[in-house]
């Protein structure tokens, strides 16, 4: 008898254990995994961060708050920076929300574009022409790194060079990331361009005014102002390895990097969104 029951009792043990695994499993599989890939963008129009996983669910359209008319946005490993042009600073956050610093890097004058490379992250000051840098911990920074620049909205930094764009002169501009050789028009014939992102071999570019994004060859050449078009007011770019991020009016859209594939209302939701910005690999 007493075998029965201790078989009974080892039978209910396992059935529990198998249970308290499943349970787990299925937790483990609906948790967001850390560092997955996931889209940022500045809600000029909540004064928030939203994200959303890359594939476009899971969207947070007030992720950080307390932002102020917030432009730019750049990742780089662990963080999250953002323009904060009502409060002349770059804020910084960890991935997942927390750590947010509104007053990350001051001295900024009506920051607007964004981008992080190596060990600094760079912004353009509308409010001075000009661009600016720091260490990515936020020490020395250097308001008028670039001097000379015309108007800068969005800014994308790769290799050794920078590049921005410059919505009054219609031109995206170049220069080298030591502030010498500036080309104020480096690629001309833009419409208001707004946004810009590099990745490859390719520069990209929102051409606010023809609601169009551009790409060109990074030597310059291969210029295609309607690289895609239909899109909605087009503000900030960004790229991954496979597509092509950009902030229509109220909505996120996507394609691939030859221009296909297009999902103009890829992620909705969102208000006024100017900057955005892509971490971890492609998906989805």
């Amino acid at each position: 008898m007493l075998s029965v029951v201790s078989r009974a009792v080892t039978v209910a043990l396992a059935s529990v254990v198998a249970l308290a695994l499943a349970a787990a499993v299925t937790v483990a599989l609906a948790a967001p995994t850390p560092g997955a890939p996931r889209i940022f963008w500045a809600n000029s129009g909540l004064n928030t961060i939203g994200r959303a996983d890359l594939n476009g669910t899971r969207v947070r359209p007030a992720f950080i708050v307390g932002v102020k008319a917030p432009y730019g946005v750049a990742v780089s490993g662990s963080h999250v920076y953002w323009a904060n042009q009502g409060l002349n600073s770059i804020g910084e956050a960890n991935l997942d929300g927390t750590g947010i610093r509104q007053r990350f890097i001051t001295g900024a004058h009506k920051p607007t574009g964004v981008a992080v490379s190596g060990s600094h992250v760079y912004w353009a000051n509308l409010g001075s022409n000009t661009i600016g840098q720091a260490n990515l911990d936020g020490t020395d920074v250097r308001e008028r790194f670039i001097t000379g620049v015309h108007d800068p909205y969005g800014l994308a930094v790769s290799g050794l060079h920078a590049y921005w764009a410059d919505l009054s002169m219609d031109s995206l501009g170049e220069a080298n990331l030591n502030g010498t050789g500036i080309r104020q028009r480096f690629i001309a014939g833009a419409q208001a361009p707004f946004g810009v992102a590099v990745e490859g071999s390719h520069i990209y570019w929102a051409n606010l005014g023809s609601d169009t994004l551009g790409r060109a060859t990074l030597d310059g050449r291969q210029v295609r102002q309607r690289f895609i078009a239909g899109a909605n007011e087009p503000t900030g770019v960004a790229t991954d390895a496979r597509r092509i991020y950009w902030a229509n009016s109220n909505s996120l859209a996507r394609a691939d990097l030859a221009g296909r594939s297009v999902r103009q209302r890829f992620i909705t939701g969102v208000n006024e969104p100017f900057g955005v910005a892509v971490s971890g690999g492609p998906t989805g």
